[in-house]
């Protein structure tokens, strides 16, 4: 019988990650869902697994520790929360609920490095033990455009890989790729804004909102205002919101690789801006921009399932 995932916890169990058993090396932490000052307690796992695979509806992937811990007190305010390490020392944290009856699974791991490979390496990850419904990365980037401000959250209805280029003695020629979410995931975003309004004012910060649009994706951080790829993105569209670093690795990822003999996963990108990718970019936003994010990314949650 194949495995999509962990399938049984609890004292004196085996967990099976994927069809790939992990024993006594194994660690699992069991957490209530009383937010951030919770206490972990570690169990063994050495029984035979459960009979039946848990369905996972989405693995989601942050980047920075900042991003990881923002988007781990938000899940935790609605389920339980349970820390995993595989025998390859990879960590992943779940997170079950229940809504309006049904169950709820969500998965997050923190990508190794940032950037676009370690980016599509986490996604691999997730899909090996979990074979999540969607994926998700979730976390911080850089406003481009003037009428976003620090704080506020984009959710990618469109992912614009500049990156692409070739070299010549007349200069750089620039091959952008375009990843558009899904048709179910737009519906998903349609549906999420019809019922907040759009641009929707976060009410636990008034001041910040949450939109959608195009954001630009590639390897280099932008910390400069005349930088050539922001001419590059709004010469491609004038309405591209936000640049980030990990986004395209995702949509590769899911484009390149379908698992489990499936069609490729949908995927989201939701990003709160913490800079304004110029010469004063520095860290004094992060937190704000990451709680905003994955705040949001819970809020859209209910409309995915």
């Amino acid at each position: 019988m194949r495995n999509n995932g962990i399938i049984s916890g609890g004292s004196g169990n085996r967990i099976t990650v994927s069809g790939v058993a992990m024993g006594e090396n194994t660690s699992v932490t069991g957490t209530p869902a009383t937010g951030p000052d919770s206490r972990e307690s570690t169990e063994s796992a050495q029984a035979p697994p459960g009979p039946e695979p848990e369905a996972w509806d989405l693995g989601a992937v942050t980047v920075l520790s900042v991003e990881t811990r923002a988007l781990i007190d938000a899940l935790s305010r609605r389920g339980t929360q349970r820390k995993t390490v595989t025998a390859r020392r990879e960590r992943f944290r779940e997170f079950r609920w229940v809504d309006a009856g049904r169950p709820v699974r969500v998965a997050v791991t923190q990508s190794l490095h940032p950037g676009q490979l370690s980016a599509g390496s986490a996604v691999a990850a997730l899909r090996a033990a979990y074979a999540p419904r969607f994926l998700a990365l979730v976390g911080i980037a850089g406003a481009v455009h003037p009428d976003l401000h620090l704080g506020d959250v984009v959710v990618a209805q469109e992912i614009v890989h500049y990156e692409p280029r070739k070299v010549t003695p007349e200069g750089i020629r620039r091959r952008g790729r375009s990843h558009p979410v899904a048709a179910e995931v737009q519906h998903a975003v349609n549906d999420f804004f019809t019922e907040h309004d759009e641009p929707w004012r976060l009410p636990w910060a008034g001041e910040h909102r949450a939109l959608r649009g195009l954001v630009g994706s590639g390897e280099a951080v932008l910390a400069d205002t005349d930088a050539a790829e922001r001419a590059y993105l709004r010469g491609y569209n004038e309405k591209v919101l936000a640049v980030e670093t990990e986004g395209a690795g995702l949509a590769e990822a899911v484009y390149a690789g379908p698992a489990h003999d499936r069609a490729p996963e949908p995927w989201l990108l939701v990003r709160g801006m913490s800079d304004a990718a110029g010469p004063d970019k520095d860290d004094r936003h992060h937190a704000v921009a990451a709680r905003n994010a994955a705040e949001v990314f819970c809020a859209l949650l209910p409309h995915l399932l």
